[in-house]
């Protein structure tokens, strides 16, 4: 045990601050109702928070990727650590709306830094497989969103909304584990440096796969961003008090994690077609039957849906793999970033909509919208594995 700490000390340290990252970027959603309790927040309002650390967190991450590779330095990780921590913490103390925007923009920024840069370290500090380094940094990520609503809810509950500024602390512990661990001493390089030049054009054909799929998975972040944002709303309003609430949202978001990784191992073993056909019939029935339910009836399929929503991350990005086999960090990125800012844009509009017609009424209207992957993914399966002769989904 002491061997594998010392031969894999900084791997750890740099995964765990990418939880550390991941859980700041986390924290603000699930209590916006506490920030609309004291700032009387609409909902429009609530949504564009939302947006706007989707946005500041992830749609500069190709930029922030592009600084970095000409002149990053491994320190960025902890000075981002101390900058997120900082921020977001400090947010309780917002006296009014929009400085809480400009809050919660400026600690965005840091995420933008933390992932395209603790990726690349991750990789370089492999020494056996890269793809399993790279595994551990991600799913370690996925799971801090677990936590946020677990630690966040009960403290502005109890104590109010000031009290999260203690929440900086953690923060600033991590960044001196990084500090210690000497992350700051480290060099990386582009390992895909070399590569550009072999990269074909991509073509027309392909621009309308991709754009296909993004348009999919844009639909999909709708549910899972209306959930985060206003999930606790809707179970209060299903007569959910709001601690249980909180515990609920806990389960449903480690729940996604566990979506993630079945979803991936489903995929492999009856292919990726199958898959996102198969979890976009459940993401309508499941959220349908949740959000038309109350009590533990609606308790319980939230839970589920959080296993379901996450269901097709991994055949989505391997598609977007077969669609661009001689750029797929470009699919990659394209796939995991663009769904984020665009499903944020449309969830402004939910948001707009539910302050004039009622949250939970919008809510099940949106049922509506889930029967839309559902078509995109059969166009998908048939249309797309006919186009290249099977070639995407065959095992």
């Amino acid at each position: 045990m002491k061997n594998f700490l010392q031969n894999n000390l900084q791997l750890i340290t740099v995964s765990a601050g990418h939880f550390t990252n991941d859980f700041y970027i986390a924290l603000i959603p699930p209590i916006l109702f506490a920030f609309k309790n004291a700032m009387g927040l609409s909902l429009a309002q609530q949504s564009m928070i939302s947006f706007i650390i989707i946005t500041f967190g992830s749609l500069f991450q190709p930029l922030v990727g592009l600084f970095l590779d000409k002149s990053g330095k491994s320190s960025l990780l902890m000075l981002s650590i101390i900058w997120i921590s900082f921020m977001m913490s400090i947010s309780g103390l917002a006296g009014n709306y929009y400085i809480l925007l400009m809050i919660v923009a400026l600690a965005s920024i840091s995420s933008s830094i933390y992932h395209p840069l603790g990726s690349s370290i991750t990789v370089n500090l492999s020494k056996d497989s890269r793809g399993k380094s790279l595994s551990i940094f991600m799913t370690v990520g996925t799971f801090a969103a677990t936590f946020a609503p677990m630690i966040a809810i009960p403290i502005v509950t109890k104590f109010g909304l000031k009290y999260i500024a203690l929440l900086m602390i953690p923060g600033f512990i991590i960044a001196y584990f990084l500090k210690l661990s000497k992350i700051d001493k480290l060099k990386f390089r582009n390992v895909d440096k070399d590569k550009k030049d072999d990269k074909k054009r991509i073509s027309k054909d392909k621009t309308k796969w991709l754009s296909i799929l993004v348009i999919m998975s844009s639909i999909i972040t709708i549910f899972k961003r209306m959930i985060i944002i206003f999930g606790i709303q809707l179970m209060v309003i299903k007569g959910i008090g709001i601690i249980p609430a909180g515990i609920i949202l806990s389960v449903h978001l480690f729940m996604r994690a566990l979506g993630t990784l079945s979803g991936g191992y489903m995929s492999d073993k009856f292919g990726e077609g199958r898959i996102i056909v198969f979890y976009n019939l459940l993401l309508f029935a499941i959220y349908t039957a949740m959000i038309f339910s109350k009590g533990i009836w609606m308790a319980g399929f939230m839970i589920l849906l959080g296993y379901i929503l996450n269901g097709t991350n991994t055949a989505n990005v391997t598609i977007s793999h077969h669609i661009l086999p001689n750029d797929i960090n470009f699919g990659t990125g394209t796939i995991m970033g663009l769904p984020g800012t665009i499903g944020s844009v449309l969830l402004l509009a939910f948001g707009k909509l539910a302050d004039i017609y009622g949250l939970l009424e919008v809510a099940q209207l949106t049922a509506l919208v889930g029967l839309l992957p559902i078509f995109i993914s059969l166009y998908i399966y048939f249309g797309f594995e006919k186009k290249i002769k099977k070639t995407v989904f065959a095992h």
